[in-house]
């Protein structure tokens, strides 16, 4: 019997995933987004494997991009990066170029890099990635792992399930939250409670007594993800469809309903995290921190610098680290002991051989997962931007 080429294997998978999905139908997608890039989470195995597909020709056919690696390719000896795990990820990295997947080494490719439009169906892997690309793009995606959304950016669809479902998109849960927010933290700590308390095929409707920002909800969403495996939520009046179907509210009166107070957020705060006893590295950035966020930190640091014996990591894309080069912000940044790294983030970079065992974030996301990906070695604390600032800094 004649062996199945690379394409036949990734029709399969694709095939298969149709049959776990329970449907017979496939849609075209024109975007994808791969994750698992990092040799930390993927190792050797993961490396031959993508090398052995590159060698065989097979190629991706639609605009498909690359979630972070496990340090940045162009400064990672500043980060102070093992050479051995330097060559190991540039050679999982160039199999992925070789494929034709653009190394755009980010988790916020609705930036710049991969951005889907309304109602666009698109192959996300990285869960703050379908999260947000569903619910404040309004765009359609499953959740997918990394070897599913390679097979779809080269096969160039998926079953039309899940996600891609007008009825499974329409809210399950109304979530108000009666008080304003102090600081950003506390979206990712919201975030975390309800991911806990919903299931993974849930919509929550959220109702905030005051609007939130777009990167406060990128918090939120990373957060919803990451302890609940959410792939869409919407808030009323801000987020696309919540804005297209206004009588939301009027429609789902009898589903339930939630009601959040600050003292929770402060509880689960306690509850699911561990604040170090001393902080090694300060990291910002889980979702890619965005351009207006760094010139926020930039502000915030007026007349102030970092202290010396403080590490402050922030973590974007390159596209977002080369505008601050551009406009003269890195280099004021750096003046300050903050120092701007792209394609990796404190997640997937290997940051407990480099000596860290505390660190301070903003992010929920990365405060849940780095203590997993580092098999406990590291306690993470949530702080604000504003309170680690205040905190860490001295006038200059």
């Amino acid at each position: 019997m004649e062996s199945l080429t690379w394409l036949d294997k990734m029709e399969k998978l694709i095939d298969s995933l149709a049959r776990i999905w329970g449907t017979d139908e496939f849609i075209s997608i024109s975007k994808a987004h791969i994750s698992g890039v990092s040799y930390k989470t993927a190792g050797d195995h993961m490396i031959e494997l993508l090398e052995d597909i590159a060698e065989s020709g097979v190629r991706v056919r639609v605009n498909a991009t690359l979630n972070p690696a496990g340090m940045d390719l162009r400064y990672w000896s500043e980060m102070g990066i093992p050479k051995d795990f330097a060559e190991k990820q540039i050679r999982l990295v160039r199999a992925y170029e070789k494929l034709g997947v653009k190394l755009s080494l980010t988790c916020a490719p609705y930036f710049a890099a991969n951005p889907p439009k309304l109602g666009e169906t698109v192959a996300f892997s990285e869960s703050s990635a379908v999260i947000i690309a569903n619910s404040l793009l309004g765009a359609r995606t499953n959740r997918h792992g990394n070897l599913e959304a390679l097979a779809a950016a080269i096969i160039g669809r998926v079953p039309k399930a899940g996600m891609l479902l007008d009825e499974n998109r329409v809210p399950t849960v109304k979530v108000f939250v009666e008080q304003g927010f102090p600081n950003e933290d506390y979206y990712g700590l919201l975030g975390i409670i309800l991911g806990e308390k919903l299931s993974s095929d849930d919509v929550p409707l959220f109702f905030f007594k005051k609007q939130p920002l777009f990167n406060q909800l990128r918090l939120l969403g990373a957060a919803l993800a990451a302890s609940g495996s959410l792939a869409l939520f919407h808030v009323a009046g801000v987020t696309p469809e919540a804005i297209k179907n206004r009588n939301f509210q009027q429609e789902l009166s009898d589903i339930e309903k939630i009601t959040i107070e600050l003292n929770e957020l402060e509880e689960a705060r306690e509850r699911f995290f561990q604040e170090p006893e001393r902080i090694d590295l300060i990291a910002i950035g889980c979702p890619h921190a965005s351009f207006r966020e760094i010139v926020v930190i930039s502000k915030l640091l007026k007349g102030k610098k970092i202290r010396d014996d403080i590490r402050f990591w922030i973590f974007t894309s390159r596209v977002v680290r080369n505008s601050l080069e551009k406009r003269g912000i890195l280099k004021e940044l750096e003046k300050k002991n903050v120092h701007v790294f792209a394609d990796t983030c404190m997640v997937v970079a290997p940051i407990e051989s480099l000596g860290v065992k505390g660190v301070l974030t903003n992010s929920s996301k990365a405060a849940w997962y780095i203590p997993k990906f580092s098999k406990g070695e590291i306690r993470v604390g949530i702080w604000s931007i504003e309170k680690i600032l205040l905190e860490f800094s001295e006038r200059i």
